[in-house]
């Protein structure tokens, strides 16, 4: 299995200056290059990717994370990911594609764990108690509870209703993000939330 190197060090270089004694020669060796050593066993053309986009990964894992401890995580563990599964990268897409790829399901992955620990950060005063259901705020069931109950409620929204709430409501993220996410216009974003918001409501006010 192949090992993501520190990324709190500088990127080693011993491979870039054996490579361009060969085919390479004095250029820089492009993203093909890199994955194709890395590919032959040169572990250091890793940590030349790395340094080569770790700025836009780190970018890109922004979205799903409020902080810089999280973010990090996120850009880690795409990279671990990477180096895994780099034996399967075939120039499909570029490599800052495949990565950019890896980022949004690793955050994703981050933010669906956010969700089982802390649902939908619902305890200052709750994001969608307070907008969706008023009356939860003082219903005298425990924290769990309720989160159990959203969890299931929210389980059961269409995907793509379920989608917005969770960019907006649990990663943060602007309506004008989400939507650059979801590949939609704001608008569109705005009324699937809506819709999920209202959903909730009726759930959680119904008679039993």
């Amino acid at each position: 299995m192949a090992v993501v190197p520190d990324l709190s060090r500088p990127a080693i270089t011993s491979y870039s200056r054996q490579s361009r004694s060969t085919s390479l020669a004095a250029e820089e060796p492009s993203d093909a290059d890199l994955v194709a050593a890395f590919n032959a066993g040169h572990a250091q053309a890793f940590s030349e990717i790395v340094q080569r986009h770790r700025a836009r990964l780190t970018y890109v894992a922004r979205r799903y994370a409020k902080n810089d401890h999280d973010v990090q995580d996120i850009v880690q563990e795409a990279l671990f990911r990477a180096a895994r599964n780099l034996h399967s990268f075939r120039n499909e897409s570029s490599l800052s594609t495949w990565l950019h790829r890896l980022v949004i399901n690793a955050g994703h992955d981050h933010m669906i764990r956010r969700q089982r620990s802390t649902y939908v950060s619902l305890d200052d005063e709750d994001k969608v108690n307070q907008d969706v259901n008023p009356l939860l705020a003082h219903d005298p069931t425990t924290h769990v509870e309720r989160a159990l109950v959203l969890r299931e409620v929210v389980s059961r929204l269409p995907a793509a209703q379920r989608r917005a709430l969770l960019l907006i409501d649990v990663a943060g993220l602007t309506i004008e993000r989400a939507a650059q996410e979801m590949g939609v216009q704001p608008g569109t974003v705005k009324s699937r939330r809506a819709r999920a918001r209202k959903a909730i409501h009726q759930q959680l006010t119904a008679p039993e």
